[in-house]
């Protein structure tokens, strides 16, 4: 499948390196978000960016068990060492929910558990939880980033100092793979309220 939008991307989302490499694998393509405690609401900025991985606030207990031997097979990173770009996403639906009935529906869909996506509702509850349906797509190959120090803290999105070339990257399923893999969380997500998504 060739890209249909080859612009270099200068944004990244900061995510748990488990949930970027479930992403990679094609096994998810649920993130669910409330934003940083730097930030007064999570908001997407643009439809493509690339992920930034994180790796010191990762805990097994937030994850389902299935995902456990997964966080175990990363490489332990600090997260103010070398940054390493693998992949990035298209926005294929960005949905905002307030409800608990709401989010338990999509329980099977993402790669935390209940209880934890349940306390991310449940904080800064007047301000209504993201969720995104990413399609992923492989750099052809890792870029490299020396860290910097704006790079820290609590908050979503980075906006790199210079623009990563994505021509020849590939999506991590096919078409009618990553049309299965949705369908279900489509489903659950129909007739929600759509989240703002930049350009």
């Amino acid at each position: 499948m060739q890209l249909s939008d080859t612009r270099p991307l200068a944004h990244a989302l900061k995510e748990w390196a488990v949930a970027v490499e479930a992403l990679e694998r094609g096994e998810t393509a649920l993130v669910v978000r409330k934003g940083g405690i730097r930030e007064k609401a999570f908001a997407v900025p643009k439809t493509r960016f690339l992920f930034f991985k994180g790796y010191e606030h990762q805990k097994p207990e937030q994850l389902k068990p299935a995902y456990h031997d997964l966080l175990r097979s990363i490489p332990e990173r600090r997260d103010d060492g070398p940054v390493i770009f693998t992949s990035f996403a298209e926005v294929y639906g960005a949905y905002e929910i307030s409800a608990a009935e709401e989010l338990e529906a999509l329980d099977p869909h993402h790669v935390w558990t209940h209880a934890y996506a349940e306390s991310r509702l449940k904080w800064r509850p007047k301000k209504p939880l993201t969720v995104l349906v990413l399609r992923t797509y492989l750099l052809p190959e890792p870029v490299v980033f020396e860290y910097q120090a704006e790079y820290g803290g609590c908050k979503s999105w980075i906006e790199l100092e210079r623009a990563i070339p994505n021509a020849g990257s590939r999506p991590v399923l096919e078409d009618l793979a990553f049309e299965e893999l949705v369908r279900p969380t489509l489903g659950v997500l129909e007739g929600l309220a759509p989240a703002p998504v930049g350009r």
